[in-house]
């Protein structure tokens, strides 16, 4: 498969309100039957589990990422660790009873992505839903961005113009985060700093309870990432 370092979920692991926020953000388009495409460590999917879905299908490509998933899901009877690309998945796996395909700060490691909608596509049918959350605006884009293997940031439009080229009909799309991307910038762009798990902490116990105050009164101009809930047209 792949190796994947996977420092930014090592240091992202501290962000428990973070990673709710995500679920939340997703819930009401969230069936029983979920693939999440780049689970990673699983620090998202322990939450999704915590929904108790009737299965969770957790794709990791990496190693690394992999090792630790699995480990993570073992014994939980409905969820499943897959050392595996959505593509492959597909190719080897019935999917056609899947609710909703979940993807978190994945897109932005694949070169191809507007190929990876495409793959992401063909396993949309009625009710079922598309989830992204991805890093926003390119004047973001950071030493850090590349030392993680990110290939971009995205605008809005961006994200809207590849699944409408993809043939998939955009439900929900907003930034998120004005806070954070502040910081980001400073941090991350300004400085040339790093995410550490001390950072991520201080981020997730000070400034989560402010955002998400403000999550469900109003969509921000801009933020640290893109929230999209996409379907099949």
């Amino acid at each position: 498969m792949i190796d994947y370092a996977g420092r930014d979920l090592e240091a992202m692991s501290e962000a428990e309100r973070y990673h709710r926020e995500i679920v939340g953000r997703f819930s009401a388009y969230l069936g029983s039957r979920i693939v999440e495409v780049g689970a990673g460590s699983g620090n998202i999917s322990r939450l999704l589990v915590e929904r108790n879905p009737t299965h969770l299908y957790a794709l990791e490509p990496s190693d690394k990422m992999y090792r630790l998933l699995k480990k993570r899901l073992r014994g939980v009877r409905n969820a499943s660790a897959h050392h595996s690309f959505l593509s492959d998945f597909i190719a080897n796996e019935d999917v056609t009873e899947v609710d909703s395909i979940l993807s978190v700060n994945v897109l932005e490691h694949v070169d191809d992505y507007a190929g990876e909608l495409e793959v992401m596509r063909s396993v949309l049918r009625a009710g079922v839903y598309l989830c992204l959350w991805v890093p926003a605006l390119p004047g973001l884009y950071s030493r850090f961005d590349r030392s993680l293997g990110h290939f971009r940031r995205y605008r809005k439009t961006d994200v809207a113009e590849k699944l409408a080229a993809a043939g998939i009909e955009t439900v929900r799309l907003a930034y998120r985060d004005v806070v954070g991307m502040v910081a980001w910038f400073l941090a991350c762009r300004l400085m040339g700093q790093e995410l550490t798990p001390g950072k991520v902490r201080v981020y997730d116990r000070l400034v989560m309870p402010v955002t998400s105050v403000f999550r469900h009164r109003i969509d921000p101009p801009f933020g640290k990432n893109v929230v999209a809930v996409a379907r099949k047209v």
